[in-house]
């Protein structure tokens, strides 16, 4: 066994990314790193008992593409190995769903692969990504400020499915290997473009480096596998705790719980923020720091009901002391609730209550906090009714001599629209009282003559 083929072995045996009697569907377009894997795995078939299935993705980005699907689907055959391809419009998914060139290429050639495994019932997919691919993603994530997540790079194994077997051997090494078995391979012109980030960072920066410290590939490698480790536990935590914090889920929507959070330290805080928009997006692209301690700064604002916008539609919302994440606006919500007397009245459409209680008038009733109101018992009687906005609603604003509708009212106040059916509206019969945390209805304001106080608080 040649020493190539001895160090792929060890990475298999080592991540244990091969079970005697898999089924592999392998990943090539050609190039020198995926032709290498085809013709490892294929030497060690026997050796492990796999079967093995080529696959290959035209992007339709190159015109050179449909020669290198005819390379590759020979070089399957010349194996004896079973060949299979499909065809992507990048261009199409980029423009539908907002994504760099790169970004959509990557989506639409894991997409396949995942769709081509099920179809042959593949146990594992092979990419070719090697140790020097592992040293430029670290310092490329680096250089744009990534976390412990973006700086553990590559993963030999990604979920039970991807695979990784070359990711501890060198492109040297791959290039002797083909050199010492005449193996061809097609060379894809826009890996020497100067227009990718990837690329400048391969032929310029990464020599530059060199300079500095000739081992700064494999320090970058040793930096990827540190952090991974890192990861690794930080996954665990963040999966005993995240249901702890988790006040309620639906689909595109998660609540989280402030004072369950408070509990815990800011880096975990960072951590279970990440996780809650990962699991309504599926994944982390945009997202960066910043916008996690923009999160934290929402979550411990003292006002009580304020929001942000976050990359891919992402919406944080807080609403006293709940954090919500959604994806989009938060809808509108319809709701009515008796108020039969003094006591607690549960809203679960927004996730709010109100508490309503009756004292005699006693001066020093403190006003300011706008989730607290007064208003003049003295005409005001039970049963009382909450409810959302409906079309035609009016009151009369405190401080103002005539009526207003109310939906002009959230206008001049500018509530976006997604708000402004989740604000509780307070009345007795046809009259509303209070618009809960904006303004009472002028006529029930107390007067020098009231002398017993309805108390309202939003909680």
């Amino acid at each position: 066994m040649s020493s190539f083929l001895r160090q792929v072995n060890q990475t298999i045996l080592r991540h244990a990314l091969i079970a005697s009697g898999d089924r592999i569907l392998i990943g090539v377009s050609g190039g020198p790193d995926s032709m290498a894997l085809l013709h490892a795995l294929w030497e060690l078939r026997e050796d492990w008992k796999i079967s093995l299935i080529v696959c290959y993705l035209n992007h339709g980005l190159r015109p050179e593409a449909e020669e290198e699907e005819s390379f590759v689907g020979k070089a399957a055959g010349a194996l004896g190995v079973p060949f299979l391809a499909g065809k992507a419009d990048v261009r199409a998914l980029r423009k539908e769903k907002r994504l760099s060139l790169q970004e959509a290429a990557r989506e639409a050639r894991y997409a396949f692969l995942q769709e081509t495994a099920r179809a042959c019932r593949a146990d594992k997919i092979a990419l070719g990504h090697t140790a020097d691919d592992q040293a430029e993603l670290v310092l490329m994530r680096l250089l744009r400020g990534s976390g412990s997540r973006g700086l553990a790079g590559i993963p030999p194994q990604r979920g039970h499915l991807f695979i990784r077997p070359l990711i501890g051997v060198w492109r040297n090494d791959v290039e002797f290997f083909l050199h010492e078995k005449k193996i061809s391979f097609r060379d894809d012109p826009s890996n020497r473009s100067s227009r990718f980030l990837r690329n400048r960072i391969r032929h310029e920066l990464l020599p530059l480096l060199e300079n500095y410290n000739p081992r700064i590939r494999p320090i970058l490698v040793q930096m990827a596998d540190r952090f991974r480790l890192e990861e690794e536990y930080w996954q665990i935590l963040v999966q005993e705790k995240f249901p702890a914090v988790v006040r309620g889920q639906k689909k595109g929507s998660l609540d989280l719980d402030i004072r369950a959070l408070e509990e815990c330290p800011l880096p975990l805080r960072l951590h279970l923020y990440r996780q809650a928009v990962e699991q309504i997006l599926g994944h982390l692209r945009r997202f960066s720091f910043p916008h996690f301690m923009a999160m934290e700064k929402l979550s411990r604002n003292p006002e009580p009901n304020k929001e942000i916008r976050l990359p891919c539609g992402i919406l944080a919302a807080k609403r006293y002391q709940v954090l919500k994440i959604s994806l989009g606006e938060e809808k509108a919500v319809d709701f009515v609730r008796p108020v039969p007397g003094p006591g607690v009245v549960e809203i679960p459409e927004i996730g709010r209550q109100m508490r309503f209680s009756i004292h005699r008038r006693s001066g020093e009733e403190k006003f300011g906090d706008s989730s607290v109101a007064f208003l003049d018992g003295e005409h005001i009687h039970f049963p009382l009714l909450l409810r959302s906005l409906r079309p035609g609603d009016r009151f009369q604003p405190l401080g103002m001599d005539g009526d207003k509708k109310v939906k002009d009212f959230f206008i001049d106040l500018k509530i976006p629209l997604s708000r402004r059916r989740r604000i509780p509206l307070l009345f007795s019969q046809d009259q509303l009282l209070w618009i809960a945390g904006l303004r009472i209805d002028h006529r029930f304001r107390l007067t020098p003559q009231t002398r017993q106080v309805l108390k309202a608080e939003l909680l």
